[in-house]
C-alpha cells in the first residue's frame, strides 16, 4: 500500500485505506462529474512519523501503544496534555521519504495553496462529523508538510482526546487520512443537503469559510428534487468575503477569526474583506443555479444515498466559463443503494416521489377516482384516495380517507389546506398516479416527504426504507412567554370546532371560517332524492347544487345548520373574535350548479336591458350587471346575512363578517347596503371587513375605508397568484418563490402601512406565513394586527412570532444603549 493516492487512482477495493471523503469523491470523478481534484495522505505515513517522534514528557514514552490517561473534569489538564502532545509533533520532521511524493503530488495540482482534511478510516458507527477543522496553507514542499502535521494535530486536540476517552477508543487503533485539494479563489461556494422531498443549496461569496466560521449565513435555495425547480429562495447575511492572497507577503485588513495550532494567521494564505453594497445580492445568479442544480441531478440520479455535497464556483485557467466543482460528499451510513435492498425495493415496492402538500404518514387500500367516474357516497375503510386533482368534487370525501395522493396539486390549494386541517397525509405531484396505482392496492404515504410506496400483498414494508426515509417529527418545546402578536387559526371544517378545546396553545380566536367549505358539508346532508346523498341528480354526478338554498322551502334549514355551527364555535372562544367569510365560490366552478349565476359574463348592452327581479327585492343601483354580484349570488348573501343575525340573537356577540374576492368600491357598497338595510346593522360590535386579496386594493384601500370598510385580511393564497399571474391549485415552476418576492413583499408592507394610519386592525390569513415562518418577522416589524395559519401550523407558527418579537426587542434594546 502506497501513502499517497490521486483521486483519479482510487479504485473501489481502495476504500479501506484511503477513507470516505476520499473514495466517494474518486467515485464521483470516476462517472465522469466535476470534482476538484487532489490526493489522500494515507494513515499508513501518520503511523511513520508517530514512530520517528521522541516524545520527551514521561507520559508519553509509550504513546500511543498504552491508553493516555487523563481526568475529563478537569478541562485545564486535557488541554495542556492536547497542547503538549501537538507541539512535540509540530516540532518533530515527517519522515524524509516523504518530501518528494509529497512535492509530486502537489506539483500535480498547479496551486498556490492547499486545504487540507482530517477524518478517520473508520467503523460506521463513529460520528466524527464536525471534529476535526480543515487545514489551510501555502503549497510549498516545507510549507505543505507543515500543513499535513497540522492536520495530524487535529486528532489530538483536546475535543478529540475527550472523545476517544468518553467512547473507549484506544489511540493506536485509530486510522486517520487527510485529504488534499488545491485551494484557489472562488466566485461563490457553498454546500448542498439532499433529503428526499427537497434539496437545500446554502451559497454564499467566495471561498466557504465565512460560513464554516459562522460569520455569514447563506444564501438558501430550496429545490423540488424530481423536477429540479426552485421551491424558495432566502437572501442571506452575507457580511465577509474569503479568497486567497496573491502572494503570501500581501496583507490583510481583517483579522481571521480562525486558528491553526502552531502557525500565525497573518502566515495563512486567505485574506478577508468587507462585502461591498454591490454584492449583498444573492451569490448564484439563476443561470448559475440552474447549471448547479443540473450537476446535483445526474449525480443523485446515479449515487441516491448521497446526503450532502461541497461545492465551489472556479475560474480556472483551461475554463472559458466559471465552472462549478465538487469538494466533498457525504452519504448514508446504510447505502441507499445497497444490492440486496435495492433490489428487493424494486422487486416489491413501487416507489412514487412527489411534493408533499400535508404531513403524516399512513397505509391503506388504494381508491382510484377519476374524472369519468361517479363519487361514491361512502368510502371503504382505511382507504388511500388517489385522484388527478384534490378537487372541490372530493372535499367531502377526505374524511373517509387514511390519506390522498393526487396527480396534481399546490401547496396553497384548497385540498391542501383541508388535508392539514383534518391531519391526512396528502401527496401531490406524481404523474399517472390514477394509471400506476390500482384500486384494492396496498399504499404507504409519507406526506412528511412526499413519498408513496405501492406494496404488494405478500410483501411488508421494507422497515430500512422507513428507517432512512419516514423520520418521526420532534415536539416543539413552547416558550413560557406571550406574544405580543396574536395568534388565530382558519377554520374550514365542522369537526374542528371541537378540537379548539385541545389546541396545545392558546389562541386569539378564528382569523378565517371559510364558510362554503361547511356548507358543503350541509349540502352532503341533503334531502334531494339523488344516486349519491349529497349530488343532485338533476344536476349530474359533478356538481353541487348550492342554488336549491334559494328556493324558499329550503332556505329555513340552511340558516338553522350553518348558524348552530356558528353558534358552537362562538360560545367555545368568547369573547375572542371569530371572523365569518361570507361564501366564496369562486374556485367550485363547475362543480357548483349555476356558477355562471354567480360570477355572470354578460355583455354591457344586455345588463343595461336585463330587469332585476321583484321577487327578491334585490336593487344594484346603476351598477352593470358584469361588475356586480349576480342575482342567485345576492340571495345567498341575504341568507348568510339572516344566519349572522340569528348568531347574535343566540347571544353571541364575536362574529364579524369578511367579504371575499371584492372587485371595486362599488362591489363593497351593494353588499354594505344589504347589511344596513337589515337588523344586523343594530349591532354595533358587529363589523365588516374585506379580503385584501385582488391586487386592485393596492390602489383602492383608502377609498374602501371611506366607503365603510372596518378591517382587511390579507389572503396571501389569492393575491399571490392574482399578482403573478399563477395557478395556486398546481404545483408551481418556482414555488416559494413569490411569496419572498421584492413585490409581494411591499404589496403586503403598504397594505398594513395603509391601515395602521387609517388605524384599523390588518390581519393575515393565507398560507403564506405558515409555508414560510421567514415572513413572519417581516410582518411583526411592519405592525401586522394579527396572524392566522391553519391548526397544523399554531405551534411553528407561535414559535416563529415569538422568535421575530424577542429579536426586535433585542435590537431596540441594543439601539437605545
Amino acid at each position: 500500500m502506497d501513502n499517497f493516492y490521486g483521486l483519479h487512482e482510487i479504485q473501489s477495493d481502495h476504500r479501506d485505506f484511503v477513507g470516505e471523503p476520499a473514495f466517494y469523491l474518486s467515485q464521483l470523478l470516476h462517472q465522469g462529474h466535476p470534482v476538484l481534484p487532489g490526493f489522500v495522505v494515507t494513515d499508513q505515513l501518520f503511523w511513520e512519523f508517530l514512530e520517528t517522534i521522541n516524545w520527551l514528557e514521561p507520559r508519553f514514552v509509550d504513546f500511543p501503544e498504552l491508553s493516555l490517561y487523563f481526568d475529563i473534569n478537569q478541562p485545564r489538564q486535557l488541554q495542556i496534555i492536547a497542547q503538549h502532545l501537538c507541539q512535540q509533533m509540530m516540532d518533530s520532521h515527517l519522515p524524509p521519504s516523504s518530501s518528494q511524493p509529497i512535492q509530486d503530488s502537489i506539483d500535480k495540482l498547479k496551486t498556490s495553496a492547499l486545504i487540507f482534511y482530517p477524518s478517520l478510516n473508520t467503523p460506521h458507527h463513529l460520528k466524527t462529523s464536525g471534529l476535526f477543522d480543515s487545514v489551510i496553507g501555502w503549497a510549498h514542499t516545507q510549507k505543505a508538510l507543515v500543513g499535513l502535521k497540522q492536520a495530524y494535530c487535529e486528532f489530538f486536540r483536546a475535543k478529540s482526546l475527550l472523545y476517544w476517552q468518553r467512547y473507549k477508543i484506544e489511540l493506536q487503533n485509530l486510522r486517520p487520512v487527510v485529504l488534499v485539494q488545491p485551494l484557489q479563489s472562488a466566485i461563490a461556494s457553498g454546500f448542498v443537503e439532499i433529503r428526499p422531498n427537497c434539496w437545500e443549496i446554502n451559497s454564499t461569496w467566495g471561498l466557504e469559510f465565512s460560513l464554516l466560521w459562522g460569520e455569514s449565513h447563506a444564501d438558501i435555495y430550496l429545490i423540488q428534487p424530481q423536477t429540479g425547480m426552485i421551491q424558495q429562495q432566502k437572501l442571506g447575511s452575507k457580511t465577509i468575503i474569503y479568497n486567497l492572497k496573491s502572494a503570501p507577503d500581501q496583507s490583510t485588513k481583517y483579522p481571521i477569526s480562525q486558528k491553526q495550532f502552531g502557525i500565525k494567521n497573518p502566515q495563512l494564505p486567505i485574506h478577508a474583506t468587507w462585502i461591498s453594497e454591490h454584492q449583498q445580492g444573492f451569490s448564484l445568479n439563476r443561470e448559475n443555479l440552474q447549471k448547479l442544480i443540473n450537476i446535483i441531478q445526474k449525480i443523485i440520479q446515479f449515487n441516491p444515498a448521497i446526503t450532502r455535497l461541497d461545492w465551489r464556483l472556479l475560474q480556472q485557467p483551461q475554463d472559458r466559463e466559471p465552472q462549478f466543482y465538487i469538494v466533498g460528499a457525504k452519504c448514508a451510513k446504510i447505502p441507499l443503494s445497497s444490492p440486496s435492498i435495492k433490489s428487493d425495493y424494486s422487486t416489491h415496492q413501487q416507489h412514487f416521489q412527489g411534493l408533499a402538500l400535508a404531513s403524516g404518514k399512513s397505509k391503506g387500500t388504494a381508491y382510484i377516482l377519476t374524472e369519468t367516474q361517479p363519487i361514491p357516497s361512502q368510502l371503504p375503510e382505511n382507504t388511500v384516495l388517489v385522484v388527478p386533482a384534490i378537487t372541490w368534487n372530493y372535499l367531502p370525501l377526505l374524511k373517509q380517507t387514511v390519506a390522498i395522493v393526487a396527480e396534481k396539486g399546490g401547496m396553497t390549494s384548497h385540498g391542501a389546506i383541508v388535508a392539514r386541517e383534518l391531519g391526512i397525509p396528502a401527496v401531490c405531484g406524481i404523474m399517472n398516479a390514477t394509471i400506476k396505482i390500482k384500486t384494492g392496492e396496498s399504499i404507504f404515504v409519507d406526506g412528511n416527504y412526499g413519498e408513496v410506496y405501492v406494496i404488494k400483498p405478500e410483501h411488508l414494508v421494507d422497515q430500512r426504507v422507513l428507517k432512512w426515509s419516514f423520520q418521526e417529527q420532534k415536539p416543539i418545546k413552547i416558550p413560557t412567554y406571550i406574544n405580543s402578536t396574536p395568534l388565530m387559526v382558519n377554520i374550514s371544517q365542522s369537526s374542528s370546532i371541537q378540537r379548539l378545546h385541545s389546541l396545545p396553545l392558546p389562541i386569539d380566536g378564528v382569523g378565517l371560517f371559510r364558510s362554503e367549505l361547511i356548507a358543503l358539508e350541509i349540502l352532503k346532508r341533503s334531502e334531494y332524492p339523488t344516486i349519491n346523498s349529497w349530488i343532485s341528480q338533476e344536476i349530474g354526478d359533478k356538481s353541487y347544487d348550492f342554488n336549491k338554498w334559494i328556493l324558499h322551502q329550503k332556505q329555513q334549514k340552511f340558516i338553522q345548520e350553518m348558524a348552530e355551527l356558528i353558534d358552537q364555535m362562538a360560545k367555545i372562544l368568547s369573547p375572542r373574535p371569530v371572523y365569518y367569510r361570507a361564501l366564496d365560490l369562486r374556485e367550485i366552478e363547475q362543480s357548483v350548479s349555476g356558477f355562471n349565476y354567480f360570477y355572470p359574463l354578460v355583455d354591457y348592452r344586455e345588463s343595461q336591458n336585463r330587469k332585476l327581479s321583484s321577487e327578491n327585492s334585490i336593487n344594484r343601483g346603476t351598477f352593470p350587471v358584469s361588475d356586480s354580484p349576480s342575482l342567485e349570488r345576492l340571495v345567498l348573501f341575504d341568507l348568510e346575512i339572516k344566519i349572522l343575525l340569528k348568531v347574535y340573537e343566540l347571544g353571541d356577540k364575536n362574529i364579524h363578517l369578511i367579504l371575499p374576492f371584492i372587485r371595486s368600491v362599488e362591489e363593497f357598497t351593494i353588499y354594505k347596503n344589504r347589511i344596513e338595510a337589515s337588523q344586523l346593522s343594530h349591532y354595533p360590535e358587529f363589523q365588516v371587513w374585506i379580503m385584501a386579496e385582488v391586487p386592485s386594493i393596492l390602489f383602492l384601500l383608502p377609498d374602501y375605508l371611506k366607503a365603510g370598510v372596518q378591517g382587511i385580511s390579507i389572503g396571501t393564497n389569492d393575491l399571490t397568484q392574482l399578482l403573478f399571474g399563477i395557478d395556486r391549485n398546481q404545483m408551481q415552476v418556482f414555488p416559494g418563490l413569490y411569496e419572498s418576492n421584492p413585490a409581494f413583499k411591499k404589496a403586503i408592507k403598504q397594505l398594513i402601512e395603509i391601515a395602521k394610519t387609517a388605524n384599523i386592525p390588518c390581519s393575515i390569513c393565507g398560507d403564506a406565513p405558515a409555508l414560510y415562518p421567514e415572513l413572519i418577522e417581516d410582518l411583526v416589524r411592519w405592525g401586522i394586527t394579527s396572524i392566522s395559519v391553519n391548526l397544523d401550523a399554531i405551534e411553528s407558527t407561535y414559535m416563529a412570532i415569538a422568535k421575530s418579537e424577542k429579536q426586535i426587542s433585542l435590537e431596540t434594546s441594543r439601539h437605545h444603549l
